[in-house]
């Protein structure tokens, strides 16, 4: 770090930092600025940066644009939405020099007097949005060295870009499923593919576990050839750390997502959103599971095609916060 005077931040609409996002965020603006950066909780007190997420509900828009909208909604041509002040999707609560909006999850970036989002959409909305998908945070070793929460295990980069040695023989078992939320998708994936063998379901979907023993999820895993890692949805550039940490636990992953990107190795999964339908999908997994040959030529591959950097995420906020250089 310099000398300079540290840059004081504020977390916003924030839970327990499960996947650790604000070390994570607190370490980039580090890199970003080469200055000391200090947390600050108290919302009395104005910081140079405010990080806002979605993941609590957050305040209502300030009075004055509710009155706003309130009188022009009655009036010829209604309200000037193209003045972001009055924007009706979540804005910044102020008391900030630079807000920034962070999600990890399908949570699209809200039209609005921001500086920058980071998110995993793939839009650049105007220059201001930066893809950071919730894997390189959660899932890869990308600004330090970490055990992944869910997987319980680190997940280094390095091993995500080389090939591996699988025995099909060692997983006797064909699939198993973490499933916290029941998203209709899933549940369908699940029935379709218990006809070729039997899932086991751990998480809250299946009350057999809590969420803090997910940490289990690896050696758990061992025994499987399969492991189902849907996303909760599927939109371009939406990836967490379901595939990762799928295959990080030696088996292929049976996955649903997309990645336009292309960081993901679709041979080193099964991504039902590469077929026409579920049904072509739980076809090519028998012919999979039915073959030695088939299943290590698909766990032998190497997840990521392309390595991930920050250098687009830091050069991004240089330019946004460049007075804070």
């Amino acid at each position: 770090m310099t000398n300079k005077t540290p840059v004081f931040i504020r977390f916003h609409n924030w839970t327990t930092s499960v996947g650790d996002e604000k070390k994570f965020l607190k370490l980039l603006l580090e890199k970003v600025l080469n200055r000391d950066i200090h947390v600050v909780e108290s919302f009395s007190q104005s910081v140079d940066i405010q990080f806002e997420s979605v993941y609590k509900t957050y305040s209502k828009p300030k009075f004055s644009t509710r009155l706003y909208r309130y009188i022009n909604s009655n009036r010829p041509g209604g309200i000037d939405f193209s003045n972001q002040k009055h924007s009706t999707n979540q804005q910044p609560i102020g008391r900030a020099r630079f807000n920034i909006f962070y999600t990890g999850e399908n949570e699209r970036p809200p039209e609005g007097i921001w500086d920058a989002y980071l998110s995993f959409d793939l839009h650049s909305f105007g220059g201001r949005n930066v893809y950071l998908p919730l894997w390189w945070i959660t899932s890869s070793d990308l600004l330090f060295p970490k055990t992944s929460p869910y997987l319980g295990k680190e997940i280094k980069i390095k091993d995500l870009m080389q090939s591996r040695t699988p025995n099909y023989n060692d997983r006797r078992k064909f699939c198993i499923a973490f499933i916290g939320k029941n998203y209709p998708i899933r549940m369908h994936a699940i029935t379709a593919l218990s006809k070729l063998g039997k899932i086991d379901v751990f998480g809250a979907v299946a009350r057999n576990t809590k969420y803090t023993q997910a940490v289990n999820k690896y050696d758990l895993s061992q025994e499987y050839r399969f492991v189902l890692a849907f996303e909760n949805d599927l939109y371009p550039g939406y990836v967490t750390e379901k595939p990762i940490e799928a295959w990080a636990t030696g088996a292929v992953p049976l996955y649903w997502g997309l990645d336009p990107a292309g960081y993901i190795n679709q041979n080193s999964l099964i991504n039902m959103a590469n077929f026409n339908s579920m049904e072509a999908f739980v076809e090519r997994v028998a012919e999979v599971n039915g073959s030695r040959a088939l299943w290590e030529a698909h766990a032998s591959q190497p997840l990521l095609s392309i390595e991930p950097t920050l250098d687009n995420v830091i050069v991004s906020l240089r330019r946004v916060l460049s007075d804070l250089l």
